[in-house]
């Protein structure tokens, strides 16, 4: 009979230590007291900081070990104001609440249900708010944008106007605004294959617009980079930096600036050589123009500029602008262009019926009825200078046209309309190409105009007048 106790006794205790791990393994603390490290220390001191930080498990912050989402990777998601680290595949999130001597007091803010979806998402900042980019899960990948509500401490959706599916080449702006998709990529493992235009679409480029929360395209994907990417056999491992990221591709550091639409190369190979040795990018940040690693066996920092000095600019964008629609454009312009040649066309055949009616109008009148009182003045005036071989000067016109008192600029917009009025009636009058009056610079002063009938039109300007008189 003991014999029989001791054996229950013995799956009792045993029941008990499973259940105990069992608990533990499926579930994390919501409060955790954490040792500061260097590592901690420098992120918290830098206030301006904004950036997503991907940590070795060696750096971990949440104490995950012998729980079930000791496999998961942790992140921190850094800007000016919060600091919060995520528990990726998971949607768990923690914030640092206070610091307290060497103690760092971490608050679980979200009340998720882990199941395992959105693997891989992008989480970033906007206006204090933290947001999740796509993911995959239950066979099939998103690019759904969720938000996470502080009230119900759980991630809701933001409808946007389209669905861009995510993958690991994207990049978010702060100071922008926006977070950049140069290509998708769709899994979906309900599918046997997927149809050739959403497979052609793949290599359209976008950006959020956060402010707009909606999808703006940018293009298509230049065959060149398009060719880069393809024989990319890593693409999980990509540095923030200034403008875009870095990303390690078949042993080459490249640049993708997305801001400026450029795609730079190393050419230095022990440069090349270094961020290889660091492939993961883990414990790494870039800090006003510096990279900055942490070996948390050490508790050390290693510091390296990032300097566009180890790049080659290449030769081509990373998308070039869609030109679909050119065809569209030209033929609307060609349209445009057409109305606009017809209309100047028949405009310039019912200007040639006006003037002939008015070169009729005018031959038929006598010169006191062509011209009004001041321009009759002064073309009497110019015709007696130019019969004595002589000029007219400014100041004997403006006192004709009766402006001698008026300021300079209005003198000057009198003289022209008058003097341009009398030359276009007068080639109407006699058919002509030359006007009546022209002008030249004073011999004596460069600075004035003297005026004059030309001589080659003298005998014509009297002839009129000498008909207007016997009239």
């Amino acid at each position: 009979m003991s014999c029989v106790k001791k054996i229950f006794l013995i799956i009792f205790l045993n029941s008990i230590v499973f259940l105990k791990i069992n608990a533990q393994n499926f579930n994390l603390d919501t409060v955790y007291l954490v040792k500061t490290t260097p590592f901690l220390e420098k992120i918290i001191s830098l206030g301006d900081l904004n950036a997503n930080i991907n940590l070795s498990p060696e750096n971990y912050i949440i104490p995950v070990l012998g729980t079930l989402y000791a496999p998961n990777g942790q992140e921190i998601i850094k800007n000016d104001k919060n600091l919060y680290v995520n528990i990726q595949q998971t949607g768990f999130v923690y914030q640092l609440f206070s610091q307290n001597d060497s103690l760092l007091e971490f608050r679980r803010i979200d009340r998720t249900v882990n199941l395992n979806y959105n693997i891989g998402c992008y989480n970033f900042l906007y206006e204090d708010q933290l947001y999740s980019y796509g993911g995959y899960g239950f066979w099939k990948s998103n690019g759904h944008i969720r938000q996470f509500n502080a009230l119900d401490k759980q991630w809701d959706i933001v409808p946007m106007n389209d669905e861009i599916f995510s993958n690991g080449y994207r990049w978010y702006s702060d100071k922008e605004a926006k977070l950049f998709v140069p290509f998708q990529t769709i899994m979906n493992g309900g599918l046997k294959f997927i149809p050739e235009n959403e497979l052609e679409s793949l290599w359209e480029s976008y950006y959020l617009d956060l402010k707009q929360k909606a999808w703006i395209k940018l293009g298509m994907l230049d065959p060149s980079v398009k060719k880069i990417f393809a024989e990319d056999k890593n693409p999980t491992a990509f540095l923030s930096v200034k403008n875009g990221f870095l990303h390690i591709i078949n042993d080459e550091i490249y640049y993708i600036n997305f801001v400026e639409n450029k795609i730079y190369k190393s050419i230095k190979p022990d440069y090349n050589q270094y961020f290889i040795r660091r492939i993961g990018f883990r414990n790494t940040f870039e800090y006003q123009g510096q990279i900055n690693f942490y070996y948390p066996s050490s508790g050390q920092f290693e510091i390296v500029p990032f300097n566009l000095s180890n790049f080659e600019l290449l030769r081509f964008p990373i998308w070039r602008r869609d030109t679909g629609s050119d065809k569209y454009v030209a033929f609307v312009l060609l349209f445009i262009l057409i109305i606009f040649f017809i209309t100047r066309y028949f405009k310039q055949k019912i200007q040639q019926r006006i003037v002939l009616s008015q070169l009729k109008h005018l031959k038929a009148k006598s010169v006191s009825q062509a011209f009004v009182g001041t321009e009759i003045s002064l073309i009497d005036l110019l015709l007696q200078a130019s019969l004595a071989n002589e000029k007219i000067e400014i100041h004997q016109i403006n006192h004709v046209l009766g402006i001698k008192d008026k300021n300079v600029g209005l003198q000057k917009k009198v003289r022209s309309d008058v003097i341009n009025g009398i030359n276009d009636k007068y080639q109407i009058i006699t058919n002509g190409p030359n006007p009546l009056i022209v002008s030249v610079r004073k011999e004596d002063d460069k600075r004035f105009l003297e005026y004059f009938i030309l001589a080659s039109e003298v005998k014509e300007i009297q002839k009129i007048i000498n008909k207007s008189k016997s009239n």
